[in-house]
């Protein structure tokens, strides 16, 4: 008789985890305009263009520029880390933020609970660089949140 129930319950656990029931999935990342919480904040980025310059200051390749909101959605005053923000490019690279705008963003670039800022992140980058993804956090230790540069094919 073990051996008999032995027989089905193998198959129907086969069955069972097959369909995905016991499997974690993800949401996909965020897109331009979309919320991305990461942490304490709240990330939505709203625009990313390219400059050989930004102000006064020269790229020695090309800067990319990545506009943004950022919300402390805590109960206790964040600070942002510029060098925390990483852009991805289409072939893997990562680049760290060279610097954010305004700098600093006042306080020790502190954000009080409940209030947001607008920052651009600046990269400096090859000029072949082509973006496609910016992982954000709300501390160099977080995990990130990615979000996407590059918008989604159609039906997906």
């Amino acid at each position: 008789m073990k051996w008999l129930a032995a027989l089905l319950i193998v198959p129907v656990a086969a069955f069972i985890a097959s369909c995905g029931l016991f499997h974690k999935t993800s949401a996909p990342p965020a897109g331009i305009g979309q919320e991305a919480l990461d942490g304490k904040f709240a990330f939505i980025v709203s625009n990313v263009d390219t400059s050989h310059t930004f102000g006064n200051t020269a790229a020695q390749g090309v800067y990319v520029i990545v506009s943004m909101a950022v919300r402390n959605v805590g109960t206790e005053t964040q600070s942002f880390d510029t060098a925390a923000q990483k852009l991805k490019d289409s072939t893997g690279r990562k680049y760290l933020a060279s610097f954010v705008d305004p700098s600093p963003l006042g306080d020790g670039n502190n954000i009080n609970p409940g209030l947001q800022v607008s920052v651009k992140a600046v990269f400096d980058v090859p000029p072949d660089t082509r973006p496609t993804q910016i992982v954000l956090h709300d501390s160099a230790s977080s995990h990130g949140v990615p979000v996407n540069l590059t918008p989604s094919p159609p039906g997906g």
